[in-house]
């Protein structure tokens, strides 16, 4: 028989209120950068494909993560749109790699036949602590409705809006 020990936080079955997500959130620390891993290499991508900040979360005091999405270049309407996400979750660093390497390696192999935006990073917070949540505690992938609950998430749907016939 095994027992399982309880979350140091809060109490078993009752959602978390802020006291609580600031416990959990204390307990973060940065472990990898968001900067010198994913911006370096989306800014190395500008020569062959156009770069956009999209937006921008703001978690104090951790500071501002800019979000940034690459699109290919020569967009026509007649193409469909096809988008590629990486990093909803922060610990799923293969998403973010594996967008980046997409790009670098084959994207430029599809500008003939799609348009295509990739998203390398939803949750940079989450990349940088290792850390499925966001920095107020909320799943960025259980949050794309309206109203979004995550900021990532609110600012993926409006950056998308537009693409949608």
């Amino acid at each position: 028989m095994s027992s399982n020990p309880a979350y140091p936080i809060g109490i078993p079955g009752q959602p978390w209120g802020v006291a609580e997500r600031a416990q959990w959130r204390a307990r973060q620390r940065r472990q990898r950068g968001y900067a010198e891993d994913v911006v370096a290499a989306i800014e190395a991508l500008r020569s062959r494909f156009d770069v956009e900040q999209y937006g921008a979360l703001e978690y104090p005091p951790d500071g501002t993560f800019p979000l940034f999405a690459v699109r290919s270049r020569g967009i026509d309407d007649a193409r469909p749109w096809v988008l590629v996400t990486g990093g909803v979750h922060g610990y799923e660093s293969s998403g973010v790699h594996g967008a980046l390497r997409f790009l670098d390696r084959d994207g430029e192999a599809f500008a003939d036949r799609v348009n295509l935006l990739v998203v390398p990073c939803v949750s940079p917070w989450g990349y940088e602590r290792i850390q499925r949540w966001n920095a107020d505690a909320i799943d960025p992938n259980r949050s794309f409705r309206d109203p979004a609950p995550a900021q990532e998430s609110a600012a993926l749907m409006r950056l998308v809006a537009p693409l949608r016939g």
